[in-house]
């Protein structure tokens, strides 16, 4: 179901062709902004995902807002796009935060929000949002974003412990940039190119290692833990999941499309404080 969703996602993400909001009830935006790119995804009462959009952002360093009016402008052109298209009123929503963010931070987001009309019905971390779509009763949830990796650890479907570390895409886009002599642009195009998964991988594989050894370090006091999920776009790269496998060393895998987990979620979350199935 989860795979079905997420292939869903990815054909209607930045293809308002494919949008459709025949037959829903009630909307519900969620707004992700990252160190990359911030995605909305519109989600009906049902949680079935209607449209979605991305962009690539700068506006975020390790998981702080540090262009308040960039972030707001960029979020507000494309709820706006959503609006425009959709037949029925996009008035409420939920955004996220990487764990253990301050409360600034935190309030940031949410008033961008608020800013553009949106009811703000949840704001939760990284992982837990992951987790609504995941839905993990035992497990990790590793949320390997563009500047910080977020962890929850789950028992019984209830989360434990979070923590994040200021860690991520960025570190390996550093170092490519550095082997093969590029600009940090560049080498972020390097990086998103699928084509080049396998050259890179030897490249950026010792930051890989480096970030799954600081998640071991976090996991080390859950000694019943047996099972890794990893999210976030920077796990879209190939053969990610087995390097970090290694260096954990536990059972490690990753859903398709690991980047759209944590923004479906966000949306989703809206529901469950509906009461509404989510």
């Amino acid at each position: 179901f989860m795979t079905e969703l997420a292939e869903h996602l990815s054909r209607i993400v930045n293809h308002p062709h494919n949008w459709d909001f025949s037959g829903a009830g009630q909307l519900y935006a969620g707004v992700d902004i990252g160190t990359y790119k911030a995605i909305v995804i519109v989600v009906d009462e049902m949680g079935v995902p209607r449209a979605a959009t991305m962009r690539r952002a700068e506006v975020v360093r390790s998981g702080l807002i540090v262009d308040y009016a960039g972030a707001r402008n960029m979020v507000s052109e494309m709820i706006k796009d959503l609006r425009d298209s959709s037949p029925l009123p996009i008035e409420k929503g939920a955004t996220s935060y990487p764990p253990q963010t301050e409360s600034a931070n935190i309030n940031a987001t949410r008033y961008i929000l608020e800013g553009l009309g949106l009811d703000v019905l949840k704001v939760l971390d990284e992982p837990t949002a992951a987790n609504c779509v995941l839905k993990l009763e035992n497990g990790a949830i590793v949320d390997v974003g563009g500047g910080t990796t977020g962890i929850a650890v789950i028992k019984n479907g209830k989360i434990v412990f979070t923590d994040d570390e200021a860690t991520g895409g960025v570190h390996l886009s550093l170092v490519i940039a550095g082997n093969y002599k590029i600009s940090y642009e560049q080498a972020e195009e390097v990086k998103m190119d699928r084509r080049r998964n396998r050259e890179i991988l030897p490249v950026v594989e010792p930051v890989i290692e480096k970030i799954a050894s600081i998640v071991a370090s976090y996991l080390k006091p859950f000694d019943d833990l047996t099972r890794v999920c990893l999210v976030g776009g920077t796990c879209e790269l190939e053969g990610f999941t087995e390097v970090a496998q290694k260096s954990l060393n536990l059972e490690t895998f990753r859903p398709k499309f690991p980047g759209f987990i944590t923004p479906l979620g966000i949306a989703l979350s809206c529901l469950d404080e509906n009461g509404h199935p989510g």
